[in-house]
């Protein structure tokens, strides 16, 4: 193997069979300049142990075993001992198109002024559709997370950010990520076509945030740590939350029926008179 270029990060909590996929679909993108770093947060399953001790003896993949963090104290701690000068978080339950790196390297190599790759997404598992991922600015950003966070981006972003906050353990630290990625001037770029998979499950960390109360507290420290960027932007972002209600209540109305409607038809309306 030659020096990696490109460190895919995965973090691991009892991720069981849906880890070996997300390790297969790195091995078909056939590059001999990709290393793999998984960190083992604190994973209690026989499955997911006996997949990481495997893991461990392949070249090209290293395994970090910590006691229970959170993916953002995992990520960074793979980004630590990462080689590469291109990351790419993949989580364990997701994994790539066979094409992914052959088609968002390039564009980093060729582009020095672009930090960040990002593809459409599958979507898997508990939704299903593609994810055309939307724009990485401002004040896109601020309404909602525009990107996924299987996103090839430079090492040296990670280092100017700070890296991943510990603080959001539940979700929303990859778009806390990208939001101090934006502020400091960072750009990105597009591919439009699905290049990687997000399954969502019944025991999905993203599913039981999903939950009002802890979706809310993780919004507050959102808006809390980001309230400057929200301040300098408050109109557009006022214009931009109403028009994703409107377009959410159509969602709504046709998965969900009228009760979900109603709820999203009433924020649309409390936001009517302070954009008008």
């Amino acid at each position: 193997m030659t020096a990696p270029r490109i460190s895919v990060i995965i973090p691991v909590l009892n991720a069981g069979t849906d880890l070996e996929r997300a390790l297969a679909s790195v091995a078909t993108q056939q590059r001999d300049d990709v290393e793999v770093v998984c960190v083992d947060d604190g994973s209690t399953d026989a499955a997911t142990l006996a997949i990481l001790d495997a893991a461990a003896k392949r070249p090209g993949i290293t395994v970090h075993r910590t006691p229970n963090r959170g993916p953002s104290a995992a990520r960074n701690l793979a980004i630590e001992r990462a080689r590469g000068e291109y990351v790419l978080p993949l989580d364990a339950d997701d994994w790539l198109a066979p094409a992914y790196l052959a088609k968002t390297v390039p564009i980093l190599d060729a582009e020095p002024d672009v930090g960040i790759v990002h593809t459409w997404i599958g979507l898997v598992g508990g939704h299903h559709g593609v994810w055309r991922t939307g724009r990485f600015a401002l004040p896109d950003l601020l309404v909602r997370c525009t990107i996924h966070v299987t996103s090839l981006y430079r090492r040296a972003l990670w280092v100017d950010v700070g890296g991943y906050d510990p603080e959001f353990v539940e979700t929303a630290e990859d778009w806390d990520f990208w939001l101090r990625a934006v502020a400091r001037g960072w750009t990105a770029r597009a591919v439009p076509e699905v290049l990687a998979y997000y399954q969502r499950s019944a025991t999905s960390r993203e599913r039981k945030a999903r939950q009002p109360e802890i979706s809310g507290r993780v919004m507050r420290r959102i808006v809390t740590k980001h309230r400057a960027l929200y301040e300098e932007h408050l109109e557009a972002s006022l214009v931009g939350m109403y028009e994703h209600l409107a377009a959410t209540s159509l969602t709504l109305e046709r998965f969900y029926g009228n009760p979900a409607v109603r709820m999203a038809l009433r924020l649309r309306d409390w936001l009517r008179p302070r954009i008008a």
